[in-house]
This record gives structure tokens, sequence and C-alpha cells, in this order.
């Protein structure tokens, strides 16, 4: 099992698709919180170290972006190469199959803590290091005039958490919605061609991403899984308590699809045929 995920890590680190995609990740989210380190810098105030990355939990169309770049890095699983099958003749179905599945949660951690660090590093020339709200981040939760700069960030009920509550909760939220999505793209490669699944896995972070900007209320986040990795669709001690999700609920959701996938994924194993060559098959 761990030789499997091993194995599926050193390929992915000998791969420019990895690169490729954290730099892609990382870029994305950069050019996100420009506006608020332009803010910051603008009034003359420190931000904290950690506000980069609670800027960019609440930012859909930014989120949405770099979670591409997640479907992108894996987007070769499950058949990595053309040595799965001999692979499986050496290991059991269910031992290849947890190996891969803590390869897709494991490159989805890293991702995302690299995301993670790359905020802190690019806000590090005008924040501190410190577990409270920033100035700037309160004049813009509070609807504070902002002049010429294009930060927004009308979500005060964060602001109920510490900066580091939000961090981590945010964190949690996009690994579970990445792993979760890795794991549709799993099953979909199982069944389809790869580059079928790919846009089919696609297709279904679109879906979601419609969900949040078709309808005006809150309410219908809900109801796409990417509302329910956005920091700003849950209520935060009691606050917004009818018309959006909390933080458990939502984890609650993403156990249930992970389940649900895994299940689906291991029954699909059962019954592939493993001796049509890996080649031939995608």
């Amino acid at each position: 099992m761990f030789k499997i995920f091993r194995h599926q890590l050193r390929m992915a680190l000998a791969s420019p698709r990895f690169y490729i995609s954290l730099f892609m990740g990382c870029a994305i989210q950069i050019v996100g919180i420009m506006p608020l380190f332009e803010y910051s810098q603008g009034i003359g105030k420190p931000l904290s170290i950690l506000e980069g990355f609670v800027y960019f939990s609440c930012e859909r169309y930014t989120i949405s972006a770099v979670f591409l770049n997640i479907v992108f890095l894996v987007s070769d699983i499950p058949f990595s190469s053309e040595n799965e099958t001999y692979t499986l003749l050496r290991v059991s179905r269910r031992k290849w199959l947890i190996g891969k599945i803590l390869y897709l949660l494991i490159a989805c951690i890293l991702y995302y803590l690299v995301i993670l660090l790359t905020g802190i590093i690019f806000l590090s020339g005008n924040a501190y290091v410190g577990n409270f709200w920033s100035e700037p981040f309160y004049y813009l939760a509070q609807g504070m005039d902002i002049g010429e700069y294009s930060a927004y960030f009308p979500y005060s009920h964060i602001l109920l958490l510490r900066p580091l509550q939000a961090v981590l909760i945010g964190i949690a939220l996009n690994i579970a919605y990445g792993f979760t999505m890795s794991l549709f793209l799993f099953f979909c490669n199982l069944k389809l061609p790869k580059t079928l699944g790919y846009a089919v896995t696609t297709l279904l972070h679109a879906v979601f991403y419609m969900i949040l900007s078709v309808f005006q209320s809150s309410y219908y986040a809900r109801y796409s899984l990417l509302g329910n990795s956005l920091l700003m669709y849950h209520n935060v001690h009691g606050e917004y308590r009818e018309l959006l999700p909390s933080f458990v609920q939502s984890f609650l959701v993403f156990g249930i699809a992970i389940i649900t996938l895994m299940i689906l994924i291991f029954k699909e194993i059962q019954r592939y045929d493993f001796r049509i060559t890996v080649g031939a098959k995608q």
C-alpha cells in the first residue's frame, strides 16, 4: 500500500505536470490577493500574514481557477504508467486502491499547503505575524470606502473567527473539495478514456460554479460542493444560521461524498478486467 503511494508520488514529482500545476496555482492566487496587498500598502497599514489565504478562501472565481490545476495534476490517475498491470500481479486490488487514494489525499494537502505558503511569502513585505485581524481587513469587512482600490471582502461574520482558525478551516475545506473531485476523476477514468474523464470532472466543477453564479441568494451555495468549500458561505458562531450551513455540516457533506465515491471505485476495481493492457484500455 505505502509502496504504491511512494511510487505514485515519485512519478508525480518527476513529471513537469506537477510543477506546472503548482506554478499556475500560486500565480493565480497571487493575482487574486493582489488587490488586498495594494490596498494595505495604499493606506499604509500592514496585514496579518494569514489574511491572504482567508481572502483567497472567500474568492469564488480565484479558488475555482486554482482548483482546476489539481485536476490537471492528478489527471493521469489511476493508470499512471503501463506497468500498473504488473504491479497488480504483486499486490491485492485493495492495497493498490488504498495506495492510489492516499496519493490523491497527500497531493491535495501538499498543493494547498504550497498555495498557503506562497500567499504568506507574497504578503510578508507588508504584514505582521499575529493572530488578530488587521485594520485594512477590518475596514473591508465593514464595507468602509476604499477609494480607488479594487479589494472586496464584505464578509464581516468571518471576523468572528481568529485568523488562524479561519486559515485552518479554509484549507481543510479546500482539501476536502479537491480530494472529493479527485476521487470523482478517479472513478471517471476507470470507466472512460482519460481525456473524457478530465472533461467530465471539469464540467461538474463548472456546474458547481454556475450554481453560485446564477442564484443570487447565498442559501443555494449549500447545493454546490464548491460552495461548501468556500469560507464565506458558512455561518460562524450562529451568524446567518438560517441562511448558511455550519462548518460541521459541510464537512459531513464532503465525508458522505468521499465515502460514496470510495465504495463506487472499489466496486468498479473488483469488476475491472486488468488482463487488458493499460495502454490499450486508455
